[in-house]
């Protein structure tokens, strides 16, 4: 096997958890803001628990949503690839 094989798969492998690790951390940080969000807001507002489950679900909706039109950017440039 020649070093360029060789540098490929480790490229391959390297692209692979650059994207899993965007993946988790577009989760894990639209969920905590949503959630930082909600706590102020029921501090401020005086509303709690409410405004933290608000913002905890909607924080995670948008992380999907992020997600989401990650994937479906990474398999568009995927396709141009292929032609």
């Amino acid at each position: 096997m020649s070093d360029e094989d060789k540098n490929g798969g480790d490229d391959a492998f390297y692209k692979g958890l650059s994207y899993a690790a965007r993946i988790g951390i577009e989760l894990v940080a639209a969920t905590v803001i949503g959630a930082g969000l909600g706590y102020f807001g029921d501090r401020y507002f005086k509303s709690s628990p409410w405004l933290m489950i608000i913002g905890v679900l909607l924080g995670s909706a948008a992380g999907f949503l992020n997600v989401f039109r990650f994937v479906q950017s990474g398999q568009a440039d995927q396709n141009n690839h292929k032609d």
